[in-house]
């Protein structure tokens, strides 16, 4: 090639684009290798879309409310067809946008697969068409002093007998469903599951939630889970809990036919959602030049960590020395904005400049309605490292905002020290809790206790208030609970 180049990045997702963006700001020479969309699988395939039809849904749940507010209207109709042609749309000029941001910032944009052939040099397939300026390349390859590899997660079939079957659908084939299934069930009870059974069954599915284990969103606090798996239940919704699958097979008539383990019975479907993603870390030569990757048989395979992960530590950087890794092909919770930080990590250290990650204080998040995010431990999981903790805890059904939303199945829960009085942990089912979630992050981030959270003057009516409420709880200082 004809420069040596400071940083090459291998995927254009979220980790892929922070990482380009910083190391540019930062003086770098950067280039950028993306096969299919910049943005990558969340803003083409999977988070924004979702985010899309989930407010869709939202709103056709407020208008069936509406008669509580004095508000008299018909039964909403959906146009799948018109719905789905407003989130293409969006998506498109998302792309675009994403892309020349990419090119203005001097980042060469290169179309194709990457693939690792040494420690500094990257063969791209097929043949390079950077989209940018500059950037010439010889044979299809470039040689950098640093490599990001940000080549995301790919769907994959969960083990069970029949998941090949048609019908059986993943997250990407059940967001691009422009036919509404009369019957669908969805197996397991990731953020993902959980949203879209709320999805289709308000827009007029008949759901069927199968979860394995006892607890739904089982990385949840199991307060939280408790009251969203009750909500959905309330509203229509089939929960089938601790409950394993044995197989799913063709009906007579064509259906998809889920066939619980131990005798449990059928469910009967006209789709089946089975998802599952696995880090995308297989033909880059990551495995050929020693990058270690967690895989069936490693030490370094621990729970939760999905085959072929690649590993890391806080500053990003794998095994090998100048190759670092972020976002769903490492271990770890596939979030967008976890990918994001680690990106923004990553482009700095690969310049230079020492950063490491901080997992503590990465949310987590569900768009329900009411929403539900958390961030730090849960009660569960203090319990289990022999943390003393002090708890508060305030239903949103005493909070006004909440009252005047008619949004009130839900609560706040803030986890502290108990000796210091620490935040370890913040657990928020409510209207607004996505966004709410990062005052808690920040508080937090700054080393916060709840003392100093208490005195944080929230706006009145809010959300906020709730949470103020919870802090002094944890004390018992609540001034709208009776003690």
């Amino acid at each position: 090639m004809a420069e040596m180049q400071d940083l090459i990045v291998m995927g254009g997702g979220s980790g892929g684009f922070a990482a380009a963006m910083r190391a540019a700001q930062l003086g770098g020479k950067v280039t950028l290798i993306e096969e299919a969309h910049y943005g990558g699988n969340c803003m083409n395939k999977a988070c924004v879309p979702s985010k899309f039809l989930m407010t869709a849904a939202r709103l056709m749940g407020s208008i069936r409310k509406a008669g509580r507010l004095g508000i008299q209207v018909e039964e909403p109709r959906l146009d799948m067809d018109a719905l789905h042609k407003r989130k293409d749309l969006m998506i498109k000029g998302l792309q675009i946008g994403t892309e020349r941001l990419l090119a203005d910032c001097g980042i060469t944009l290169v179309k194709g697969r990457g693939r690792l052939v040494a420690r500094d040099t990257v063969e791209v397939i097929p043949p390079l068409t950077p989209s940018s300026q500059g950037g010439a390349f010889n044979g299809g390859k470039i040689r950098a002093r640093n490599v990001l590899v940000a080549t995301g997660s790919v769907a994959a079939q969960l083990s069970i007998e029949g998941a090949d079957l048609p019908g059986v659908i993943g997250t990407e084939e059940a967001i691009a469903l422009r036919q509404v299934p009369a019957r669908i069930a969805i197996l397991g009870s990731k953020p993902w599951d959980l949203e879209l059974a709320q999805y289709f069954h308000t827009v007029g599915s008949q759901v069927t939630l199968i979860e394995s284990g006892p607890q739904l969103l089982p990385e949840a606090d199991r307060d939280i889970s408790q009251r969203l798996g009750k909500l959905l239940h309330d509203a229509g919704v089939v929960i089938r809990r601790g409950v394993a699958v044995e197989a799913i097979r063709r009906g007579d008539d064509g259906t998809l036919v889920v066939v619980l383990a131990k005798g449990q019975g059928e469910v009967v479907a006209d789709k089946v959602l089975a998802a599952r993603r696995l880090p995308n870390s297989a033909g880059l030569g990551l495995h050929e030049l020693g990058v270690k990757l967690a895989l069936s048989q490693s030490p370094e395979r621990s729970e939760g960590v999905e085959q072929g992960a690649v590993l890391v530590n806080e500053h990003m950087e794998t095994s090998v020395p100048h190759i670092y890794a972020v976002g769903d092909v490492t271990a770890g919770p596939m979030w967008s904005h976890k990918a994001n930080a680690e990106g923004i990590i990553a482009g700095e250290n690969a310049m230079g400049v020492t950063s490491k990650m901080d997992y503590n204080v990465v949310p987590h998040c569900l768009y329900t309605w009411p929403e539900v995010a958390w961030v730090g431990l849960t009660e569960e999981q203090a319990e289990a490292r022999g943390i003393e903790v002090s708890i508060g805890t305030v239903p949103t059904a005493i909070n006004l905002y909440a009252m005047i939303l008619d949004e009130t199945a839900g609560v706040i829960k803030v986890i502290a020290g108990r000796k210091y009085g620490e935040i370890l942990g913040v657990h928020i089912m409510a209207p607004g809790a996505v966004d709410l979630i990062n005052v808690a992050a920040v508080a937090m981030l700054s080393e916060a206790t709840v003392d100093e959270l208490m005195r944080l003057i929230p706006m009145h009516p809010a959300l906020g208030e709730a949470m103020v409420d919870a802090a002094m709880d944890v004390e018992r200082r609540s001034l709208r609970l009776p003690y």
